[in-house]
């Protein structure tokens, strides 16, 4: 006795050879979208780490017992270069920023006007993260994403 469906169903089970190229573009899609998600994350947190690095050197920068030439301590709003321009132009510039990040430096605290000993000096800055590929991908993630850093020391 034969089974009449027998051949039928033998002629579809050798059929394969496309399979392998499907797999591939679906496991290697998601492949790249996560290579992609990780490299813009690892992005993130370059530019957080640079600026916070920038803000730690400009909170040294000002808090430094600094005299001018008749020996009085200069305020830390007095300096030259001014605290901004030392981390816009020592720091953020070499931190390899993207051209769109447009890094700002906040000054402020009771020890930025007077430098007097024990008075604390906050160093704040900013800069904005436009994401690559992960915004396109999480819904409500948005465009972009403003790091911000901030330092307090207490002026020497």
């Amino acid at each position: 006795m034969t089974w009449k469906a027998k051949p039928h169903i033998l002629r579809f089970s050798g059929r394969d050879k496309g399979a392998v190229a499907v797999e591939f573009a679906i496991v290697g899609t998601l492949f790249l979208l996560l290579i992609g998600g990780v490299v813009d994350f690892g992005h993130a947190y370059y530019m957080k780490q640079a600026i916070t690095n920038a803000s730690r050197e400009g909170a040294r920068y000002g808090i430094t017992y600094t005299t001018n030439t008749s020996g009085v301590r200069i305020a830390p709003a007095d300096l030259n270069p001014t605290i901004a321009n030392y981390i816009l132009t020592n720091y953020l510039t070499n931190a390899m920023l993207p051209s769109d990040a447009n890094p700002s430096v906040t000054l402020g605290g009771a020890g930025y006007t007077t430098g007097t000993k024990g008075s604390g000096l906050e160093v704040t800055v900013t800069a904005t993260k436009t994401w690559f590929m992960v915004s396109g991908f999480i819904p409500g993630f948005g465009n972009q994403k403003t790091l911000t850093a901030k330092t307090v020391m207490l002026c020497e």
